[in-house]
């Protein structure tokens, strides 16, 4: 009898070893800070070791997969990057132009305050070439509306 139970626990442990070669191991860390390792799945634990053999071409088949998706992110990654730093520096050329274009009409701008306060005499003329002289009060009114441009076009200190 002691030999028949001898067979039968020998039996149990060769099965027992056969199914855990034949699974999946997992590890976790349980409560304690204890890294474990079991053949169930279990929250929070992750596949450290999978026992069903791939054959060649389905890893292949993944591989190649997975290099093309990656391929695929960094093609676009890259055309993301060139994007930005196309509208980067269209960016800056768009606040060049606009500088001196400012520049530009500042000079303007100053020009035209220059010409009303070193001016005696203002007039307008109409459509016909007809000029009217204005008074002092609107000579003055004038020169107010040149330093008020001034200013908007080119800042505080004009």
């Amino acid at each position: 009898m002691r030999y028949t139970t001898l067979i039968a626990v020998a039996g149990v442990i060769t099965l027992s070893l056969g199914q855990s070669q034949a699974g999946d191991v997992y590890k976790y860390v349980d409560e304690r800070g204890n890294t474990l390792y079991t053949d169930r799945p279990m929250p929070g634990a992750t596949k450290v070791l999978s026992s069903s053999a791939r054959p060649p071409e389905v890893t292949a088949r993944i591989n190649d997969s997975q290099q093309a998706a990656a391929n695929q992110q960094l093609a676009a990654s890259n055309q993301r990057i060139a994007q930005q730093q196309t509208d980067a520096r269209l960016a800056a050329t768009v606040a060049r132009d606009l500088e001196a274009t400012r520049m530009e009409r500042c000079k303007k701008a100053r020009a035209d305050y220059d010409r009303v306060i070193a001016s005696r005499r203002v007039y307008k003329e109409d459509k016909d070439g007809k000029r009217t002289y204005l008074s002092d009060a609107e000579i003055s009114q004038q020169r107010l509306e040149a330093a008020r441009t001034v200013e908007a076009i080119c800042g505080p200190q004009g």
